[in-house]
């Protein structure tokens, strides 16, 4: 068979070809027009209005002579000039490259096939400009078996720019839906899914084309699934709206079968394409499992999963509407150094050991509690506990902790103590009270030394009470010496008398005057000396006795704690104070205790040198009663042993008792220091004293403890 020649763009001739307004044929005129005459304006005003009409041009092409027509609308909007025809080669080259292709593929496709075609393209005009056109053809045969091809093109630019416009910003809206945390879900009025965007595949696990189509109550479980089209019906119906506008608390269902919590907020809006629904999800999984975790951890401990204080208290004071109840503290003795010295896990193995042991000690009617770091709390009404029971499994439990606890990740078993503090209230008393007296019974237990059990006494609480007032007292005049206001501290002066029993020096002793009392040195001392507050009463004691040094020329001496001994500018404050109040440095002792000496011995050797540099003196005060190494002693620049008074007012119950003095007295004179007895307090103590080779006394007998002022007017 004879294979059918397939007419190419390529084989026509190049040549341009002149606008003729009828065809040398006049059959294929008469064909071409299609018997105008008939019409009622003629064919080339209708097609010039035509072409105004519609913004377009047309053109023609006989493929026999080549020959191509532009109608001025076309030439116009190539911006080619009307006495330039075109070929057909001119015509396709005003097409960019990428088209010009298909464009030709088009003419060739219908010549072949007599197919009518359409294509959008760009051009470059004759001035270089860009443009969008429509263009659009279809063969037509003549009576003389040639063919023509008719078309007409179209600017199209401006809803090509429309549309570009419109694909951006649905590519920009799709890109923000797509990134957000939320996902979007569009339905019809049927609730049919139009849209599904990409957090939506995430939250449910669908593909958008695997249920963009389908109804959307298949991405909810039932009962909702089965009311879901009820209710587009009775909203389409009466209008009223359920969750339209209003975000609530929904469950969903994931493609893998599993329900979750959604939070979903539902908008209507009114399209071309009818009503649609846009709802925005939100998977709210993991906060609704951070709320359960929250609701958790408020009322237990996170490492024992136990109930926590605020819990048992709860508890407790339901128990006390209707029964009595004893309750107790326990406190792991130092824990804080296992957390030091093995680790925090280490330290969490521990308390879970612990956990275990209290439990099991206490049995099952018990409430066990974990408060914080590592403190527990047990509870239990009676009955069905019986008081005495619970006392006595809290104090063998204080034995029972005592055993090794072995942990997999520590070589060596870990030794630890408890304390605990016990305390039982009546029927329709308050729990906090429960817990406050079994806290008081700890802090007894632990003052103690610990690794013990307490039972409440009323006294206690009265003692706490009582340091919190000395603790908020000491605060308050910490700030008003702050801002160099008056306190209440006040500097007193007990006289020392030499071998003469003549007035050589005093000793300088802290009062406190607060709210209209007296408060005793060992109520605040050792409280101050707790809280770290000591170290600025300290230098205000030392800046009252610097001005009394200067203003008698006598040696006093002023207690100094280990806490301020060893602050890091301590040699430097007391050099300023002694040169600000023009006190001369030989009559400043500064008496320290033996215990100091467990300090670091460098550190306390550097300071004293330092300052003895300038001629500061040092004194061991209560010398015998604390930590004692002679050796270091010798080493240190000390110029002064100070005996204790229990050494001098025992030393006449007994023989013994006197020989012990004697030997302290020895020992001191052998280290060639000068001594000190304190806490004389008769003539036959002062003699034999004198008798015994000591140096200075101190005491009742000789002098009470008085003011600076009356002292130094004395």
């Amino acid at each position: 068979m004879q294979r059918k020649h397939r007419a190419r763009v390529s084989d026509w001739k190049k040549q341009p070809i002149n606008f003729i307004n009828s065809y040398a044929d006049s059959a294929v005129k008469t064909n071409f027009m299609n018997d105008s005459s008939c019409w009622p304006v003629s064919s080339e005003k209708l097609l010039a209005e035509t072409q105004q009409l519609t913004d377009s041009g047309v053109w023609c092409l006989d493929t026999r002579s080549q020959m191509l027509y532009w109608s001025d609308s076309t030439y116009a909007l190539f911006e080619r000039e009307l006495d330039k025809a075109p070929t057909l080669d001119d015509a396709i080259n005003y097409y960019s490259k990428s088209d010009r292709l298909k464009i030709s593929k088009a003419i060739e496709n219908a010549i072949d096939d007599n197919e009518a075609w359409s294509v959008e393209a760009e051009i470059i005009t004759e001035s270089g400009r860009k443009k969008f056109i429509r263009t659009c053809g279809r063969p037509f045969k003549l009576d003389n078996g040639a063919y023509l091809l008719f078309g007409s093109i179209q600017d199209i630019s401006q809803s090509h720019s429309n549309l570009l416009t419109l694909k951006q910003r649905t590519k920009s809206l799709n890109a923000i839906l797509d990134n957000l945390v939320d996902g979007v879900i569009t339905i019809n009025e049927k609730g049919i899914i139009q849209g599904f965007s990409k957090p939506a595949e995430r939250i449910f696990g669908y593909q958008a084309d695997e249920v963009v189509g389908l109804n959307v109550k298949h991405l909810m479980p039932q009962p909702y699934r089965r009311e879901h089209d009820q209710y587009l019906t009775n909203y389409q119906a009466t209008g009223k709206r359920k969750i339209i506008g209003i975000g609530r608390e929904v469950t969903a269902l994931r493609k893998n079968g599993e329900e979750f919590p959604i939070d979903l907020a539902v908008s209507e809006t009114k399209t071309e394409l009818g009503t649609r629904f846009i709802g925005t999800v939100r998977d709210i999984t993991q906060q609704k499992e951070a709320a359960k975790r929250i609701e958790f951890l408020s009322h237990h401990d996170e490492l024992t999963g136990l109930p926590n204080r605020a819990r048992l208290l709860e508890q407790t004071e339901v128990l006390l509407r209707s029964t009595a109840v004893t309750v107790a503290c326990l406190n792991i003795d130092y824990f804080r150094r296992i957390n030091s010295v093995l680790g925090e896990d280490i330290g969490d193995q521990v308390i879970l050991s612990v956990a275990e042991r209290v439990k099991s000690a206490v049995g099952k009617y018990a409430m066990v509690a974990k408060d914080l770091a590592d403190r527990f709390i047990i509870a239990c009404a009676c009955p069905p506990c019986v008081k005495e029971d619970i006392i006595q499994s809290i104090e063998s439990l204080v034995v029972t902790i005592r055993e090794p606890i072995v942990v997999d990740t520590c070589i060596n078993p870990i030794h630890i103590t408890v304390s605990a503090g016990i305390a039982s209230l009546s029927k329709g008393t308050n729990a906090k009270d429960a817990l406050v007296n079994a806290e008081s019974a700890l802090e007894r237990a632990k003052r103690q030394g610990r690794n013990r059990s307490c039972v409440y006494q009323d006294t206690m609480l009265a003692n706490l009470q009582y340091d919190y007032k000395i603790e908020t007292g000491l605060h308050e005049e910490l700030q008003r010496l702050k801002f160099g206001q008056n306190v209440g501290f006040e500097c007193w002066l007990q006289s020392k008398v030499n071998r003469n029993f003549e007035v050589c020096g005093a000793e300088a002793l802290i009062r406190w005057r607060y709210q209209g009392q007296l408060i005793r040195p060992d109520e605040f001392i050792p409280l101050a000396e707790r809280l770290g507050l000591i170290i600025d009463i300290g230098f205000w004691m030392l800046t009252k006795v610097a001005g009394l040094i200067s203003a008698t020329n006598l040696p006093i001496a002023i207690n100094v704690s280990p806490k301020q001994f060893l602050e890091p500018d301590f040699p430097e404050k007391i050099i300023r104070v002694m040169r600000e109040s023009d006190a001369p440095f030989e009559n400043l002792i500064i008496e320290i205790t033996e215990n100091l000496l467990l300090h670091d011995h460098t550190q306390v050797l550097s300071v004293m040198n330092e300052l003895n540099q300038v001629g500061i003196q040092f004194s061991i005060d209560d010398f015998g009663t604390g930590y004692s190494n002679l050796r270091r002693l010798q080493l240190l620049p000390v110029s002064e042993l100070k005996i204790d008074k229990e050494f001098t007012q025992n030393a006449f119950h007994s023989e013994r008792d006197r020989n012990l003095l004697d030997s302290i007295i020895l020992m001191a004179k052998q280290m060639r220091v000068e001594i000190v007895a304190e806490g004389v307090e008769t003539a036959l103590q002062a003699a034999y004293l004198k008798d015994s080779g000591v140096d200075l006394q101190q005491g009742y007998y000789f002098a009470k403890p008085i003011s600076s002022e009356l002292w130094a007017r004395s």
